[in-house]
């Protein structure tokens, strides 16, 4: 059985989630303004919240989180029309506003197989307090684990494995792009099979892929690339849209690296070609314009633990935000989170978004100190690729943010 960030699935997108931006940018979550139904908001547009604060945004009606001077120095917004649709900053993105659900303050999930914390602590924000992460001198490990497709895919042979650096300079040209190939290409047909249960599948059986890819710095901003490694399909291989995924940042604190052998483990996602047409056509009644792109990932604490009740946006126009339901082996867009945010699963995602660099932040309610409080759960700038998927899962702050 598939475990994970599985954002795409077969009947994904039903009821095309929160709304289109149409044709203007700054597009963020279609919530309601302050004083919307739920935990979260005393009044109309511009109203001081009920929440704790850090006070009035650069847009009127907006409010940012109580914790976000580590972003907010050096950023800006460049649309307030959606302000009074989406009164959360969030390191510079507006954001619908949280807390509208039975719960309304963030959680840790307790129990999934993955990124869950059964004790259900409070969650971790600490590492957005004081100065970033410090870096450390880098040196080269090998990256392994297995290769596993998004939703369709019962054959995960054909699948190219590429890593790269990003362009981390504001200045240039090729902002948030990769930028130099780390190491050599692998392809899944020269490992071993790693069979698992599908019931979609033959036998139903899927065959994944093992992989081990060398010579992978530490503490260096990289992101990992997965395409077909033959485009022509020859023979009947199975084909894969190009997928880039954001936030590889390889730490020898990290509980996924092995000092004694040098080795960190990290499984790998591709997604069937098919499925980046078939998707939002169910979805939504039309396919990705031509030219755009996809964006998902999962919202995660300092501690890499999924979190529940948060909110996500992008800073670009995009077609919809959705949140997905409970089911960590199948997750399908749950129409009932549109105006909650993330559940169990903590699967976000945003279709038909237009190319180029864009900024995704994450926001939540929390306890602190008796107080109701509104979080920024970090943010990632990213480059939006025509006719390609890219992936970012928030999960603690990194040296270079």
């Amino acid at each position: 059985m598939r475990f994970g960030f599985l954002w795409l699935a077969p009947a994904l997108f039903v009821a095309a989630a929160c709304g289109s931006d149409g044709g203007d940018s700054g597009g963020n979550n279609g919530g309601s303004g302050n004083g919307g139904t739920g935990g979260g908001g005393t009044g109309g547009a511009g109203a001081e919240p009920s929440y704790a604060t850090n006070g009035p945004s650069s847009c009127d009606g907006a409010w940012r989180a109580a914790n976000d001077d580590f972003c907010h120095a050096d950023c800006t917004i460049d649309d307030c029309k959606r302000a009074s649709q989406r009164p959360v900053d969030s390191c510079c993105v507006l954001v619908g506003e949280p807390g509208k659900g039975t719960s309304p303050n963030i959680s840790r999930t307790t129990d999934t197989i993955n990124y869950s914390d059964p004790t259900g602590a409070a969650p971790n924000l600490s590492c957005f307090e004081g100065p970033a992460p410090e870096t450390k001198p880098s040196k080269l490990v090998t990256m392994e684990g297995v290769v596993e497709a998004f939703s369709n895919g019962c054959d995960l042979s054909n699948v190219k494995i590429e890593v790269y650096t990003v362009d981390n300079d504001p200045n240039s040209a090729t902002y948030r792009d990769k930028l130099e190939l780390i190491g050599t290409p692998v392809v899944t047909d020269d490992f071993d099979v790693v069979q698992d249960a599908d019931d979609d599948c033959p036998d139903e059986l899927v065959d994944n892929r093992k992989y081990v890819y060398a010579d992978v710095p530490t503490y260096t901003e990289l992101m990992v690339v997965t395409s077909s490694s033959d485009e022509s399909g020859a023979g009947g291989a199975p084909l894969w849209r190009t997928l880039y995924t954001y936030n590889l940042y390889i730490t020898e604190d990290d509980p996924d690296f092995d000092a004694g052998s040098n080795t960190y483990t990290r499984d790998q996602r591709a997604m069937a070609d098919s499925d980046f047409q078939l998707i939002p056509t169910v979805a939504l009644g039309s396919p990705i314009s031509a030219g755009n792109g996809a964006i998902g990932g999962e919202v995660h604490d300092c501690d890499n633990i999924r979190i529940q009740n948060a909110r996500v946006d992008i800073n670009t126009t995009r077609a919809a935000v959705s949140y997905f339901n409970d089911d960590e082996y199948n997750p399908l867009p749950e129409s009932a989170r549109n105006e909650v945010g993330t559940g169990r699963t903590a699967i976000w995602s945003a279709l038909n978004v237009e190319p180029g660099v864009a900024r995704v932040a994450a926001t939540g309610l929390m306890d602190v100190d008796g107080t109701q409080t509104l979080v920024t759960l970090g943010y990632y700038d990213v480059r939006i690729y025509p006719d390609a998927v890219t992936s970012v899962t928030f999960r603690e702050r990194r040296p270079f943010q």
